[in-house]
């Protein structure tokens, strides 16, 4: 969401402006499924927290889209600066509960083709920045902080995979360790 506002603020291509717009859509999809499936939310009770939400993420996204234009247009650089890494913090951080998740169970749970989408939606993006006037490299940032992680869970992935607890030859690593604890 961050990363839209800069991108608005910026005068970046449409696609870059409408992809996060469109990812937070699909996060709020998944989210009130969530609510409606597993909590067995009214459909009321979840059109309330859709409109909520929505309107919410309109406010926030417009009042940073302002403090960006304003910030670029006062020439405060360290400020559009600072709203542009902000994004690439995020989803940085945003890796680390999966990467937390991977080590402990020794296996990376992601679809392949997803992690290279992923990937590739980076490099595309980071190389449709080069065909601007200028290369913004602000906002290649929060696309190459993606490329990179991904790269990471992809090598854990292989490492995991070489080590058997990755594939269709896991070793569930959980119930070896129980069981040999029972044997004790």
């Amino acid at each position: 969401m961050l990363y839209g506002a800069y991108a608005v603020a910026n005068g970046l291509y449409f696609g870059l402006i409408i992809q996060p717009q469109i990812f937070a859509l699909f996060t709020l999809v998944n989210i009130l499924q969530v609510y409606w499936y597993r909590y067995k939310w009214r459909p009321a009770t979840v059109a309330g927290a859709c409109a909520l939400l929505c309107v919410s993420y309109a406010g926030l996204h417009v009042g940073i889209w302002k403090a960006d234009a304003h910030a670029i247009e006062q020439n405060l650089d360290s400020l559009a600066t600072f709203l542009g890494v902000l994004p690439a913090v995020f989803i940085a951080v945003g890796f680390f509960p999966e990467f937390h998740v991977c080590i402990k169970d020794r296996s990376v749970e992601m679809s392949n083709l997803f992690i290279m989408l992923d990937i590739m939606g980076g490099v595309f993006s980071t190389i449709s920045l080069a065909f601007d006037y200028t290369f913004d490299y602000v906002a290649s940032i929060t696309y190459l902080v993606v490329v990179l992680l991904d790269i990471v869970l992809v090598l854990m992935k292989v490492f995991f995979y070489v080590k058997g607890t990755q594939g269709a030859h896991r070793v569930d690593y959980h119930s070896t360790r129980a069981s040999s604890e029972l044997k004790r």
